[in-house]
């Protein structure tokens, strides 16, 4: 019987490069290995095309900041102290500088801004993220405010949002009885903050608007705009800035009621860009008799002064740097 057919001769691997050593095949390697280098570096720029702001960045914060060009402009010793307050931040070199409102009094004529806004605070314009404030709507529309801000001011209805380094902020209008459909749940700007905070994938969150929830100032926490904070509460929001009181205060986390939280929304009430700081608890009787004072953990009166905020990936610090005093709050926090 003959053997059982086992096929044909077995030789060496067939191989279709060329044989190793030859000039074509480095030729071929070379071109694969371009090609990959290519490849890496392609991927590289679209991940930084993707996330194109930078990792930590410091930015400062204040409101109520230019006096009336009369009373007395740039300011006395004691009185309307824009340009000091305005050295101390310019002098920190800001990556941006959050305007929390009330940019200039007492009507924000295009004189006030060009005489008192633009020699302090006006340096930092170009870098000026601007919330709006009441002082704004004394003329028509905030036209001011909008022509000297330019497309830095947002929308016409004055909410919007933008990434500052791995932070999300979200800006909005607290002059309610202004913007189309006040603040309260369920209206457009409620709706817009509900969505865009349940769009947001960023770790921190940040809000700022003029009228503060918290406050033991002279004109109070502001109940209007609980619909707004209990939806940062919602959303695990780390920050609220906010100004309109003539002075500088820090809240731990509070719940919708003004309860103490181990965790939440902390909020900033920086007031001190400029104009005249207040203490109610000295100077007004009926504020003490009337007053319901909500828990924070700082208030300070006696400085004019800017909030420096240094925002890390995944958590923050503080420092309230007051005209003639240095840093008198500081402090840091995870975000949430």
């Amino acid at each position: 019987m003959s053997a059982p057919y086992a096929g044909p001769p077995q030789g060496p691997p067939i191989s279709h490069l060329p044989p190793p050593g030859s000039s074509k095949r480095r030729r071929i390697l070379a071109t694969v290995i371009t090609m990959v280098l290519i490849a890496i570096a392609i991927l590289l720029l679209l991940r930084a095309c993707a996330d194109d702001q930078p990792q930590s960045v410091s930015i400062v914060a204040a409101g109520d900041m230019g006096c009336d060009p009369k009373d007395p402009g740039t300011g006395t010793a004691l009185e309307c102290q824009a340009k000091a307050v305005s050295d101390i931040a310019v002098g920190l070199k800001p990556y941006a500088f959050i305007g929390l409102g009330d940019y200039q009094y007492e009507i924000p004529t295009t004189e006030g801004y060009e005489t008192v806004y633009d020699p302090s605070w006006g340096r930092l314009r170009d870098i000026t993220f601007p919330a709006i404030g009441n002082q704004e709507y004394k003329v028509h529309e905030a036209n001011t405010f909008h022509t000297y801000f330019g497309e830095r001011s947002g929308p016409d209805q004055g909410y919007w949002s933008v990434e500052l380094g791995q932070w999300h902020v979200v800006f909005l209008n607290s002059n309610c009885t202004v913007v189309t459909g006040g603040c309260g749940a369920g209206s457009p700007q409620h709706k817009w903050l509900q969505e865009n905070l349940a769009a947001n994938d960023s770790k921190c969150t940040m809000a700022v608007w003029h009228h503060p929830r918290w406050s033991n100032g002279i004109a109070g926490s502001d109940a209007r705009m609980g619909a707004f904070y209990e939806t940062l509460l919602v959303n695990d929001v780390d920050i609220l800035l906010s100004a309109h009181e003539a002075d500088y205060e820090r809240f731990g986390p509070l719940d919708g009621s003004g309860k103490q939280l181990p965790v939440g929304v902390s909020q900033f009430v920086v007031g001190t860009g400029g104009q005249v700081t207040y203490d109610p608890e000295v100077g007004d009787a009926a504020w003490r008799a009337k007053a319901k004072p909500v828990p924070s953990e700082f208030f300070d009166a006696d400085h004019h002064g800017v909030l420096q905020l240094t925002l890390d990936p995944t958590s923050y610090s503080w420092q309230f740097f007051a005209v003639g005093a240095g840093v008198v709050d500081s402090g840091s926090a995870d975000c949430h």
